[in-house]
């Protein structure tokens, strides 16, 4: 293995034995030569290869049953791959589940202790790791109660933090950390991205905000499978869109033709608009109806490469859809560079209903806003097409990710956050000027 590779996984295969009745298992053990078979064989991570390096950190994202804790269990030794070899260099701590590695009637501080001893470490060096340990969990006196009384959230602060002052070279946290109130949480990540920068990390959470923050490289899985690998936006993408695609999936039988070209009908060419063609593989939803092309403009013109709080936005975007679609819905999402929605709406939150998108003729749709007052940097738009007549609640038809960048730019103002908001009344007394 390399020197700066710390994990270097090979083919990677884990298959389980699915039996149907609990004497199925019996009858096959005892079948003659084993010439009979009672199973299903359910492979849980098919074929993985991968490559990390010192001090990288690696999200891995994917829906339930994607493989995600397997993958991490074999990567810190705890299962065996049915097939492939995993070649680790350096010391690994994981926290995979509530509960590993402790026993329930130790106390916390005897399981502070019981902790160090399987990692190599003598009492008199736990002995100064121990304030820190205990300032970390921020527990209090229920340190010195077992630790079966605790709750699952106190259980997770001081696991977390034991786990992170071992000085490991690989930490491994599963959804463990899920349970913790929000505020360790934020806790627990700004330490991994502050003080545990030449840690190697392995991050498996369902927070694409702090998959988007902290990973350097991000994995996305789908039913044992590795289906996308690369920068943590790309991957955040790959999996939305995934997900709406299984989420709102019609009949397949029903969807449009994703590879049929734009219709160059004379009513919309003439528009002279300069439409910018959407890769149709890109999108997600259940894709009966889809979004062809589009095009944006700033103040009614071609977008300079900028814009600032003020500017009128425009969108139009060419629909298409295999049936007709009483009850649709149009809607837009501004976010920012780590994936976070910024601002957005939709046409029945604004007021538009009883809009109907015509069985295969395309149909153009215009949005239109104004840019708010927000903090200079990079953000992106997407685009929804919906069905149904909630809000929230309604199938998502089509879902275009990130389609343009916007690079907002705040000449001569100071923006404090994300956005300023007036103070509408001020009094001082005493202080001139103050009224």
């Amino acid at each position: 293995m390399g020197q700066d590779v710390v994990i270097r996984a090979e083919k990677i295969t884990k298959v389980y034995k699915l039996y149907a009745k609990p004497e199925d298992r019996l009858k096959e053990a005892f079948s003659v030569f084993g010439s009979k078979t009672y199973h299903k064989e359910h492979y849980a991570l098919q074929n993985i290869n991968l490559e990390i390096a010192r001090g990288e950190t690696i999200g891995i994202i994917g829906k339930n049953g994607s493989g995600k804790s397997t993958l991490l269990k074999i990567l810190a030794g705890v299962l065996t791959p049915t097939y492939g070899h995993v070649a680790v260099n350096g010391k690994i701590t994981s926290l995979l589940e509530l509960g590993a590695g402790f026993n329930p009637e130790y106390t916390g501080i005897e399981n502070i202790y019981f902790n160090g001893v399987i990692m190599g470490y003598t009492k008199e060096q736990m002995d100064t790791k121990l304030d820190d340990i205990l300032t970390f969990a921020d527990i209090g006196d229920y340190v010195h109660q077992p630790v079966k009384t605790y709750s699952s959230g106190m259980f997770a602060r001081l696991a977390f933090s034991v786990m992170v002052h071992m000085d490991p070279d690989i930490l491994i946290v599963d959804e463990a950390l899920s349970v913790g109130d929000v505020f360790f949480q934020q806790k627990c990540f700004t330490f991994m991205k502050n003080s545990m920068k030449n840690t190697t990390k392995l991050l498996v959470t369902h927070d694409m905000n702090s998959i988007s923050n902290l990973a350097d490289r991000c994995i996305v899985l789908e039913k044992g499978k590795l289906v996308f690998e690369g920068d943590p936006l790309a991957s955040i993408e790959h999996y939305i869109k995934s997900v709406h695609t299984e989420s709102f999936s019609a009949h397949k039988e029903s969807e449009v033709d994703r590879t049929a070209n734009v219709s160059q009908d004379k009513a919309l060419s003439t528009e002279g608009l300069a439409w910018q063609q959407i890769d149709q593989n890109k999108l997600g939803g259940a894709l009966e109806a889809v979004i062809e092309r589009y095009e944006v403009t700033v103040n009614n013109e071609a977008y300079k490469g900028y814009i600032q709080e003020g500017d009128h936005v425009t969108v139009n975007f060419v629909v298409r859809s295999s049936r007709t679609i009483e009850e649709a819905v149009f809607g837009y999402i501004v976010s920012d560079k780590f994936g976070n929605n910024i601002f957005g709406e939709n046409t029945i939150t604004s007021g538009f209903k009883d809009l109907v998108i015509p069985k295969e003729r395309p149909a153009v749709v215009k949005m239109e806003f104004d840019w708010p007052e927000i903090k200079e940097g990079e953000y992106f738009i997407t685009l929804g097409i919906g069905e149904g007549d909630h809000e929230l609640q309604h199938v998502i038809q089509c879902w275009a990710h990130n389609i343009t960048k916007f690079d907002c730019i705040t000449p001569n103002k100071t923006i404090h956050c994300l956005f300023n908001n007036k103070i509408d009344r001020f009094h001082m007394t005493g202080i001139r000027g103050g009224e």
